[in-house]
């Protein structure tokens, strides 16, 4: 559609035009983007399209900016796929063929496109999701905004009234989004030290093709200097034209074809693509407790793609906040207490093990995990929590609280993760009291008992989804209480700490999810 035609439904645009670096923004997406939505995007920038509509656009904010609009796009569809499926039977980009958010609103609407049904993006249909159901309009992304702004757009169910002629940029501040080089991201840290300089190559080294290998350099350079084998004898390093065992394309395709295989069984697998679906997981490693190290491909620049680490089951995983040279110094150093590994923090001989090695002493002696460890690899280092007085909070609540909850929030204060909040304790008893007024009786028509009844339900924290979490205090100690939701209704119940029940959230382990977050999100978002 005419930029002019447009500004006459929905105002003018900004007097200054909106610089956007499309060669680096496609390749970090990893499509091409209609010809209407980059001069639409050049001239506006990133507006409020008749004050209701967030078109979805590169820029850079203090909010998370263009990516992490992506992501929540992302994250809403596998919430309502995973929900009902049938309702909502559409991949999620950068899955196949998968829906990609355009347009965000003020209200319950949400303007996807549909990147499977051309590969000329300028053909690409917009999916449109609002009152809980879906529309598909066959026309170009500006068309949809220009109907949606007169009020011509009809959604089942749903009316959609006439929008004014004015389209004001977002009310916070914004940016051009900034991308280095040729790969349209940020350079991940790489170690300080190359591993090669200090680990032992057992043996005589084994042969790795790395000419051609396209993956991260500073990987290929390790492949160079040290070759294939077991690192501290227990983690594969695979690399192209490898010995049965180490080939990276032959363990990339049978890693591959299990995690599909458990997905199309219904399995709960890692919500993901894996390679060679587009923008898939990258294999580069294979502990021989049946943990895998990926790489996500984030961008065109290898140099940017950080690494994934997936549990023996391909459920759990964990992204990690720098590439595999740096994760491998710290995992020898015993730095990382990773929650999705069943090997502990503990130092790790510097010996690499080539196919068909064997090296007697390797075994080291495995430590207890620490839970509060575990979740700082995944959210980062503690806050400055201000001290308490847990005699006092204990007296005002009417029972001791478990040793967890006081480590949780006294090494991060607030405790607000990914949506999910845990009450501080200065509140527990006062948001206990509000919370507790208001729940019905349990599905059977029993009532729910409730603390101070003896052994009752104790408020402990909530979500932005609505859920209410409460420790069951029926067993005497409070260590041992577990956590339960949806109390009134299917009543889940998780047997553990609220520290290992964020961990098992954020890291995709939880049954029934309390928030969204995938390998493909840049982290959980915090709020301090």
């Amino acid at each position: 559609m005419d930029l002019a035609a447009l500004a006459a439904v929905i105002g003018p645009p900004p007097e200054s035009p909106f610089p956007v670096d499309w060669p680096g923004v496609e390749r970090r997406v990893g499509v091409r983007f209609p010809g209407d939505f980059k001069a639409f995007a050049e001239t506006y920038g990133p507006v409020l399209a008749g004050e209701w509509i967030w078109v979805v656009l590169p820029h850079d904010s203090e909010r998370g900016g263009y990516f992490e609009q992506l992501d929540e796009g992302r994250s809403l569809l596998r919430d309502l796929r995973d929900d009902d499926p049938q309702a909502h039977p559409f991949a999620v980009h950068p899955e196949p063929g998968g829906l990609l958010l355009w347009g965000d609103s003020r209200g319950d609407e949400r303007y996807f496109w549909d990147t499977s049904a051309s590969e000329d993006p300028c053909r690409w249909p917009s999916v449109i999701f609002g009152n809980g159901r879906w529309h598909t309009a066959r026309l170009p992304m500006t068309e949809v905004l220009a109907a949606r702004a007169r009020g011509a757009l009809e959604l089942p169910g749903h009316a959609l009234p006439a929008l004014p002629p004015r389209s004001p940029r977002y009310a916070w501040p914004t940016e051009p989004l900034v991308l280095s080089g040729d790969g349209g991201g940020t350079p991940l840290p790489v170690a300080t030290r190359s591993p090669a300089a200090t680990v032992h190559v057992a043996g005589p080294r084994a042969r790795a093709e790395v000419s051609e290998f396209d993956g991260p350099a500073d990987y290929a350079e390790l492949l160079t200097e040290l070759g294939v084998g077991r690192l501290a004898g227990v983690l594969r390093l695979l690399a192209p034209g490898a010995p049965h065992g180490f080939d990276i394309d032959a363990e990339e395709r049978a890693q591959g074809a299990r995690l599909r295989a458990r997905r199309v069984a219904g399995e709960r697998v890692v919500r993901s693509p894996i390679a060679p679906e587009p923008g898939g997981l990258r294999l580069w490693g294979v502990f021989d407790s049946g943990e895998t190290c990926w790489w996500l491909p984030v961008s065109g620049d290898p140099g940017e793609w950080p690494v994934v680490i997936l549990d023996a089951d391909g459920v759990g995983w964990q992204r990690l906040r720098y590439g595999a040279t740096a994760f491998l110094e710290r995992w020898l150093d015993g730095e990382l207490d990773l929650p999705v590994l069943s090997l502990s923090a503990v130092p790790r001989p510097r010996v690499l093990l080539p196919p068909g090695a064997a090296h007697p002493g390797l075994t080291v002696a495995e430590m207890p995990r620490d839970p509060l460890a575990q979740l700082r690899t995944i959210i980062g280092e503690p806050t400055a929590a201000s001290p308490r007085d847990w005699t006092e909070i204990e007296r005002t609540v009417g029972l001791r609280l478990p040793a967890d909850y006081k480590r949780l929030t006294g090494a991060y204060d607030p405790v607000v993760i990914n949506g999910l909040f845990v009450e501080q304790p200065e509140d527990l008893r006062e948001r206990h009291d509000e919370f507790a007024g208001e729940l019905d009786d349990g599905e059977d028509g029993a009532p729910l008992r409730v603390h101070p009844e003896p052994g009752g339900l104790l408020w402990c924290g909530s979500t932005e989804g609505r859920e209410w979490l409460w420790w069951d205090t029926s067993h005497p100690d409070p260590d041992r209480w577990t956590i339960t939701w949806d109390v009134e209704f299917d009543r889940y119940t998780f047997d553990g700490t609220l520290t290992e029940l964020l961990i098992a959230d954020l890291t995709g382990t939880l049954p029934r999810p309390l928030t969204a977050l995938a390998p493909s999100d840049d982290g959980p978002l915090l709020w301090w």
